[in-house]
């Protein structure tokens, strides 16, 4: 933590957060959210000026960077008299920089679960008395499907990531937290998304991912469980089994490949093949064939000749994917990656960024349009897309639009699909 300002909090003040980058922020801004709350400020939503600005930034790529000072300088234009707090990844990664953006705090990554502590000297008349504990969430403004985060850092160091020097080593939750955490969510959330950097990595004690989850799907009034994302090494054959096969775990995986050839994979750090990674989605599909599976794939990683490109082209057209993200690649400062030989030049990359998405975009189509006629369990969220309408999502992942004359808001319903459109699909629900 390190204060840029002797600027004040007035008590009762209003406080808005925003951020950039990945669903871990998310999860970060709903703590951050909760404690302030209980220190008597009031959180706004959708509006861009406030008494307290706090931005959750990101550094993933160059592009994320720059649109994390963006944001920072846009607040502070809006907001003259602002107290503006910024953390997060970039904030971590480039601190250097942060005197020059006229900043008032800056909270440290590993602060924010105490982001009260951080704050609460600055506010002025404060009643010591509502200063709060340890967060522990009962409650979601910003998301109808809560994140809960059980793991951050990462011990990977992948040529292309700054994300171990951001949020540092691989470190978890207690599982007991967790469970308590569930506890107090499921009676209101019908769907929970465990997250993390390194999801897999999840170790307390001698529990692991797969005895949390054995666990967590035993808490009373849980409705069902998504994992974010996960790295294929850690998809063990037993996790994978119980994946697969337990009613409360969504039928959704997102596995990250990254490069789609083996040479690129070694480049990137990544540790395993094309093949091994090839036979896992092979045994979601064979054993659970209604499962969606996404991955996120880099193009333009350097060294990515003609030749490796086209091979992994082909190695993902012959995997069982459902959709997948394309990412191109932009050199990250302070990454191994920056400094390897033949980098691509943007026209190739570009290219070749389009020939992957009209790949997946044929792929989401497909899977899409094989929902037509089946009935699904949907997770309805809080925001509609015109009146007498929901939107929501399926247990695959497949966005839902339906009609109903009640508010079925952060319920779980059952829908009969009746057409594909545009990234989504028409239903009608079904009452019985």
């Amino acid at each position: 933590m390190k204060k840029f300002s002797s600027r004040r909090i007035e008590k009762n003040s209003t406080v808005l957060f925003n951020s950039l980058g990945c669903k871990l922020n998310k999860y970060e801004l709903e703590v951050m959210r909760s404690q302030a709350e209980k220190l008597g400020l009031t959180p706004l939503f959708r509006q861009s000026v406030a008494d307290v600005v706090v931005i959750n930034t990101c550094s993933v790529t160059n592009q994320a960077s720059r649109d994390s000072r963006k944001m920072i300088r846009s607040y502070r234009r809006k907001n003259e008299d602002a107290y503006i707090v910024v953390t997060g990844c970039y904030a971590q990664t480039d601190s250097e920089i942060l005197d020059s953006l006229d900043i008032d705090l800056w909270v440290e990554n590993h602060e924010k679960e105490n982001f009260y502590k951080c704050i609460a000297p600055d506010i002025n008349d404060l009643n010591t008395k509502t200063v709060p504990e340890k967060s522990v969430l009962d409650s979601i403004k910003f998301q109808s499907r809560p994140f809960l985060k059980v793991q951050d850092g990462c011990n990977a160091f992948c040529s292309y990531c700054i994300i171990p020097r951001a949020r540092g080593r691989s470190r978890s939750l207690e599982a007991d937290t967790v469970l308590k955490q569930l506890e107090e969510l499921a009676p209101n959330y019908p769907e929970i998304v465990l997250t993390g950097v390194n999801l897999g990595q999840y170790r307390d004690g001698n529990i692991d991912l797969l005895e949390l989850l054995k666990k967590s799907v035993e808490v009373s009034g849980l409705g069902r469980i998504r994992i974010s994302s996960i790295e294929p090494v850690d998809l063990s054959p037993d996790l994978l089994e119980f994946l697969v096969s337990h009613p409360k775990i969504c039928n959704h995986l997102h596995i990250a490949l990254q490069g789609a050839q083996n040479d690129l994979l070694k480049a990137m750090r990544r540790k395993y093949t094309i093949e091994e990674y090839t036979d896992r989605l092979k045994y979601i599909k064979q054993n659970n064939p209604e499962f969606c599976l996404g991955t996120d794939v880099i193009v333009g990683f350097p060294g990515e000749d003609e030749a490796s490109f086209e091979e992994g082209f082909k190695n993902i057209q012959a995997m069982p994917l459902d959709y997948f993200h394309v990412f191109t690649f932009s050199s990250r400062e302070k990454t191994v990656a920056e400094k390897l030989p033949n980098h691509i030049e943007n026209p190739i990359k570009k290219s070749r960024n389009r020939r992957l998405t009209e790949l997946s975009n044929i792929r989401k189509d497909a899977f899409l349009n094989r929902q037509v006629g089946r009935k699904l369990q949907v997770v309805v969220e809080r925001e509609r897309p015109a009146s007498g309408y929901f939107k929501g999502l399926s247990s695959n992942y497949v966005p839902v639009i339906f009609e109903s004359e009640t508010n079925k808001s952060l319920q779980m319903v059952s829908v009969k699909v009746e057409e594909f459109h545009r990234n989504k699909v028409h239903a009608k629900l079904v009452t019985t």
